[in-house]
């Protein structure tokens, strides 16, 4: 699997695998006015926030976009102002890696369990992976690639740099799919912490609820008021350990047969269901897991500030090698600890893995303990990467400057994250959420735009089949992926 990301990054990287770099593009238009069609002033007043026309950024570059590589932004009315172009290759790939593996890996093995319960499904799911984690990785390359010759430090102004109109519908699609992974962090965060604490409280309270609503305001809320990745860096490195640990735990207790009959936590409700070895036929069903992939491989909203933050190298192109090399870390971590949990976790409990699979274990088991206390915390420091990507389309969308000032930032974070919690008490199945959020949304931020944005600036034969193939697979997906999940 790291093989196969090395082999999407260089190829990414690789000259021949892509025309010249030295492709003009006209000067954006002003990044002000709103691109939605119910953005500016009136989306600004019902917001309660003033237009800001007047930036406290130093002066972008000639062609209107990010500055260039190297230059400082000063966030107005920030205590200490976050720099672009600063962080290392290591830092953004923890960053990548903690923003990958969040909550999406914990539905893997039930992405499996919906089409078979025989152990020979482990094969075409291992293949899956692989597949969604080079075109996952590309795809993420290749908005990179984009933002660099469109000078663009978002989602929106690349597409619109690239295709010159329509940018509101990357946008939409960066706002609903960020709302969606900020409930489905809460959701997890709200299982794991109800379950912690649910044996010390009076019984009849909602202790999922409050759990939420809690850790919403004393950790998320602080968390999601930073305003660069690069203060996320050394939290990332605590998060990538505590998914670290969960894959071992998840192994051990399968090795160790805690859960089988006769093991110390054998509950026949939850014995595996599996059938014999044998071949396993494809059935529409496979989409579901599918959909979830798309969705755990999902941080393609923000690989635009990820690009930016970047440290620049001695030229353009040693920047994009090593946002490569960003891909092929982050990428290749996330695809060793999915395998992991997808495999044993699946072989653990069958057809009876629930949608989180943590909840499969009992509450008596003390590792077991340990393996939701440590996925919330990485929940928590993976949380406001999530939430920056919605905040960002929430603005530019409404027209009003990203960088407010501190008081309007937190206001507007509380905003947002207040409507984020209170979706996140409604929802219980993550499973089902996830894949429903990937067949939607996911495809076409992972598979349709970055080759749709390309196709406008690299136009050789070869590069345009690569472009029109994932194009075609993120169409196949959205389309039949959200029939069979919602069936």
């Amino acid at each position: 699997l790291g093989l196969a990301c090395a082999v999407a990054a260089a190829c990414g990287a690789c000259s021949r695998w892509g025309p010249s770099l030295a492709f003009a593009v006209p000067p954006p238009a002003s990044p002000h006015p709103s691109p939605l069609p119910w953005g500016g002033d009136a989306a600004a007043g019902a917001l309660g926030l003033a237009q800001h026309p007047k930036s406290t950024r130093r002066p972008a570059s000639p062609s209107g976009g990010r500055p260039r590589p190297g230059a400082t932004v000063a966030f107005s009315g920030a205590a200490d102002a976050a720099k672009a172009g600063t962080t290392s290759v290591t830092a953004s790939s923890l960053n990548l890696a903690k923003n990958l593996v969040g909550s999406g890996i914990l539905s893997l093995p039930a992405g499996v369990a919906a089409f078979s319960a025989s152990p020979a499904a482990l094969w075409p799911a291992l293949v899956f992976l692989a597949v969604a984690t080079v075109l996952s990785a590309y795809g993420f390359f290749l908005i990179g690639r984009v933002c660099e010759e469109t000078q663009s430090s978002t989602f929106g102004a690349a597409w619109k740099g690239s295709l010159k109109r329509g940018s509101w519908v990357p946008q939409l699609v960066c706002i609903l799919e960020c709302f969606g992974g900020s409930v489905v962090y809460a959701m997890v965060i709200g299982d794991v912490l109800s379950s912690l604490i649910g044996g010390f409280l009076p019984v009849g309270l909602p202790m999922r609820t409050l759990s939420i609503l809690g850790i919403g305001v004393t950790t998320l809320f602080p968390l999601c008021c930073l305003r660069s990745f690069g203060q996320l860096s050394r939290f990332s490195l605590l998060g990538t350990i505590a998914t670290s640990y969960v894959v071992l735990f998840v192994a051990k207790r399968f090795f160790d047969g805690s859960y089988g009959p006769g093991g110390a936590f054998f509950d026949a409700s939850t014995h595996p269901v599996l059938q014999a070895s044998g071949a396993v036929g494809l059935n529409a069903n496979m989409l579901v897991l599918l959909s979830i992939l798309s969705t755990a491989y999902l941080v393609h909203f923000n690989a635009p500030q990820m690009y930016a933050e970047l440290e620049p190298g001695d030229a353009k192109a040693t920047k994009q090698k090593k946002f490569a090399l960003v891909g092929l870390y982050g990428f290749g971590i996330a695809a060793a600890q999915y395998a992991l949990i997808m495999v044993f976790g699946f072989l653990t409990f069958g057809r009876a893995t629930q949608g989180n699979v943590l909840l499969n274990y009992a509450n008596g088991d003390l590792l077991g303990i340990g393996a939701r206390a440590a996925i919330g915390i990485s929940m928590l420091f993976g949380y406001p990467m999530q939430f920056a990507g919605l905040r960002s389309g929430i603005l530019e969308a409404a027209g009003l400057e990203i960088d407010l000032p501190k008081g309007k930032h937190r206001l507007v974070t509380a905003a947002i994250l207040g409507g984020i919690l209170g979706v996140a008490c409604l929802f219980h199945d993550l499973g089902k959420f996830q894949a429903i959020e990937g067949a939607l949304l996911a495809a076409f931020l992972i598979y349709i735009a970055p080759p749709m944005m390309a196709l406008r600036l690299w136009g050789g034969p070869w590069a345009k089949a690569r472009f029109y193939t994932l194009i075609g697979i993120g169409i196949v997906l959205t389309v039949v992926g959200c029939k069979v999940t919602m069936a």
